[in-house]
């Protein structure tokens, strides 16, 4: 089998239950692979499920940020309009909540910026 295709099957050995990135030497070593070619096959799948894990980590902390964003500028809408139509007393006059509503809208489209790389 090529590098390339013994790295491609160890990349979806890896997708796997209880797998450990020292059992592809185990079973490198057990074909008579080359230790200099064992080194190559090892660190190209550990770079591959490093990039994997960052990409995950990534779109986990654009969807955090769009969903700060979303419950921030739905409090400064929230707080704004009931102090306008009279849900939240405030005598004669009304606020207008436009700090957590322009930094929610920041967060959302930061988030979303980020989800888009």
């Amino acid at each position: 089998m090529s590098r390339a295709g013994l790295v491609d099957f160890y990349l979806k050995k890896a997708k796997e239950d209880g797998f450990e990135i020292d059992q592809i030497r185990k079973e490198l070593e057990s074909q008579n692979i080359s230790d200099d070619e064992i080194k190559i096959i090892v660190k190209l799948v550990d770079s591959e499920i490093q990039k994997s894990v960052l990409k995950s980590s990534s779109k986990n902390k654009s969807k955090e940020l769009i969903g700060i964003g979303a419950v921030l500028t739905i409090l400064g809408l929230v707080i704004t309009m009931g102090t306008y139509f009279g849900l939240i007393p405030s005598g004669n006059s009304f606020l207008i909540v436009y700090g957590p509503f322009i930094a929610g809208l920041s967060l959302m489209l930061g988030g979303w910026v980020e989800a888009r790389k």
